[in-house]
């Protein structure tokens, strides 16, 4: 198969994305991983927020990326139903739980930086322990919506025909309008509620940032007020994922929304449809790693490792 010299410089830009995501991600996790297993006292309840979304991020790479992949290298007919049905699964799955756990993570930092009443101050004290039941809630919601995918998706091998649905090298969907508009309403319903319980945290969030800016100059001098706490540090972080995650997001469910209902497959900009789908989870443990001081710790650690004279 003959590449023009754009695709070849095209596909080689996709593949360096694809492994800087899953290695940002991968290098993340184990490096939460390790903290929580070796210095559980240092680790704070977040942290298994951050630990499950660059799990779930590094998923979505992977499923996402590994079809285009391989089919830029000219492989026809790769995958058989049973594989368009567990990969598109497990794909719709995890970037549906990488939208959940962002949202997770803006409500939960809201709340501990929150002035909440004496009367409220046990739902404080309480949310750590909500961390891992609303983890796996988000497992099971996710599941349920995207059960579809399994009578609804199969290969296009041995179909001669464009259907209506995403534009996929290996799979396509069969279902009827019929049945697109209710998995249609319950995906957009829940989008709808994550955008809802994401950006209003946010807002919140800016509110008390800027409360706290605003009265530590006038308490301080200005070269006090510019100093960030950790927690401050931690709230301009997710902040900055949040919205990373909103751009990302909208501007891929917008053009999902458009392949649903046109025959068009997109053909000349998929490439760049796929990338948009996957830079929130690459960027993501790029944009974790910015404030973290356990990474930070690693790398003095290790420069000072590598210049250290035998």
């Amino acid at each position: 198969m003959i590449h023009t010299a754009g695709e070849t410089v095209f596909r080689l830009f996709f593949v360096s994305k694809v492994c800087l995501g899953i290695l940002g991600n991968c290098v993340l996790f184990l490096l939460y991983t390790y903290n929580s297993v070796c210095k559980p006292h240092l680790q704070k309840p977040i942290a298994i927020v951050f630990m499950h979304l660059t799990l779930v991020n590094a998923l979505t790479i992977i499923f996402e990326s590994m079809p285009f992949i391989v089919s830029s290298y000219g492989v026809r007919c790769f995958w058989d139903d049973a594989m368009c049905k567990a990969v598109l699964f497990l794909f719709r799955v995890t970037r549906g739980l990488s939208a959940c756990t962002t949202t997770f993570l803006s409500t939960f930092q809201a709340l501990t930086i929150s002035r909440t009443p004496a009367q409220c101050a046990w739902l404080k004290s309480q949310s750590s322990f909500c961390i891992l039941p609303s983890l796996f809630s988000f497992w099971i919601l996710n599941s349920i919506i995207y059960f579809h995918i399994i009578k609804t998706v199969e290969s296009n091998c041995n179909s001669t025909v464009m259907t209506r649905g995403f534009s996929h090298p290996y799979c396509q969907t069969k279902f009827g309008r019929d049945t697109q508009t209710p998995i249609i309403s319950s995906i957009v319903l829940r989008d709808a509620l994550s955008l809802v319980l994401m950006v209003a945290p946010s807002l919140y969030m800016v509110t008390l940032l800027y409360q706290h800016h605003r009265r530590a100059r006038h308490l301080h001098s200005p070269s006090l007020a510019s100093q960030p706490a950790p927690e401050n540090k931690a709230t301009h972080t997710i902040l900055l994922l949040v919205s990373c995650f909103l751009f990302f997001h909208c501007s891929n469910n917008i053009v999902t929304m458009y392949s649903l209902y046109t025959l068009e497959k997109l053909n000349k900009s998929k490439g760049v449809l796929v990338m948009l789908s996957f830079s929130y989870p690459t960027l993501c443990p790029f944009l974790l790693m910015k404030n973290n001081r356990m990474v930070s710790r690693w790398i003095t650690h290790s420069c000072y490792t590598k210049n250290d004279p035998l």
